[in-house]
């Protein structure tokens, strides 16, 4: 349990020290629309621990109404959330006496051995960690598109990056029934619940997920501007945004392709996992190819059977749309999951350089809708 509550102190200072290297003019700007100004994330956090802790743990109603509309996703809308940000000062000492209280609290209540339900199995204890830890990796977003703003770099390239042809290393899952998911023995989100087994034919799934080199032949190929490679609501998407090269890409003076995240401008590794692709641009790198995405359910059991290699390192694109598992029930509340059940929200397994370990499981299922690119996501293929 110490250790437990260590974990979540440690997050609660890591979000505190990202937003306070960030400076004042920047605290409140709004980089990308699907994404909330980095002080909104401190805010949020912070209000969501008090929330569940004061609120539904504690039976607290001391919340100020004003917390409320601006730190409920729902009752705020992005574009607006910065103008309504206090100053930067004003939310840092807020959020650091907040949740130093928080911490006393939830610890005071676990000792007198309440029986809550939220706290079963640490139950709240590991939702807040895990909160923390997702909006780190998003804050980690914030801070790439406010380097990928900046007019020019000022960059010397010490890596080439150079095309490469895929060649395809694979691993065969045999046919079979597997069982996927968590229990609620374990911490999960509810949409990872319940453990059940599904039916699966063989496949061949890449043991590498395609890297820069690989991409960069794709870019090459002209593939871009290959309708054949792209469906129908793909090809729409494409020649609607004319993108040329994954998000996170630029290019140098030189014709040089080099990257930029969170700390700016980067050499580009031959063989490190592409990220910042869209749904589309990875189904037409599988079209492209030959080959297909995988199933979610096809990713995970590679993954049980640690078959698969540089996992965590970019999120990787399934062919299917998030759904809820048979016998699906919410919890702790119905705005996690059950919104995002709308036939548009595709699937990502694994995890990126910047997701903390907490989230990186086998059953763990992120999803976001085919067009976003800001995400740290690439591709791996099945060849059937």
């Amino acid at each position: 349990m110490k250790q437990l509550l260590e974990e979540l102190q440690s997050l609660q200072n890591e979000v505190i020290n990202i937003v306070s290297s960030v400076p004042e003019k920047n605290y409140s700007q709004q980089f990308h629309p699907d994404l909330s100004p980095i002080g909104w994330h401190l805010g949020h956090c912070v209000y969501t621990e008090t929330y569940w802790i004061r609120e539904q743990l504690h039976g607290q109603q001391t919340i100020d109404n004003s917390l409320k509309s601006l730190y409920i996703p729902e009752l705020s809308k992005k574009q607006y959330r910065g103008a309504a940000l206090p100053e930067k000062t004003e939310l840092l000492e807020w959020a650091q006496t907040t949740q130093s209280e928080n911490c006393e609290l939830l610890a005071s209540i676990i000792n007198e051995h309440n029986s809550h339900q939220l706290l079963e199995n640490n139950y709240l204890i590991y939702f807040l960690i895990q909160h923390y830890s997702q909006h780190i990796e998003t804050m980690v977003m914030v801070l790439t598109e406010m380097q990928l703003q900046k007019p020019d770099f000022d960059y010397t390239n010490t890596n080439n990056l150079k095309p490469e042809k895929l060649i395809p290393k694979t691993q065969t899952i045999d046919a079979g029934r597997y069982e996927v998911g968590l229990s609620k023995m374990n911490f999960a989100y509810d949409n990872e619940q319940p453990s059940h087994s599904v039916k699966l034919h063989s496949y061949n799934i890449a043991t590498k997920p395609v890297s820069n080199s690989e991409y960069l032949q794709f870019i090459n190929d002209d593939v871009y501007n290959k309708k054949t490679c792209w469906s129908d609501e793909g090809w729409q998407w494409i020649n609607a945004t004319q993108y040329k090269y994954p998000h996170h890409w630029r290019i140098a003076n030189d014709s040089i392709y080099y990257g930029v995240n969170h700390d700016g401008a980067y050499s580009l590794e031959n063989n490190a996992p592409v990220h910042g692709l869209s749904f589309y641009e990875a189904e037409a790198f599988a079209n492209w190819r030959g080959a297909r995405l995988p199933h979610e359910h096809e990713w995970e059991i590679a993954s049980i059977k640690n078959i698969i290699k540089q996992t965590g390192l970019a999120w990787e694109w399934c062919n299917n749309t998030f759904y809820p598992y048979h016998d699906f029930s919410p919890y702790p509340y119905e705005g996690y999951s059950l919104p995002y059940f709308d036939g548009k929200h595709y699937v990502l397994r694994g995890g990126s350089r910047h997701t903390k370990g907490c989230i990186k499981r086998t059953s763990f299922r992120n999803y976001y809708t085919a067009d976003k690119r800001h995400i740290f996501a690439g591709l791996r293929l099945i060849y059937d």
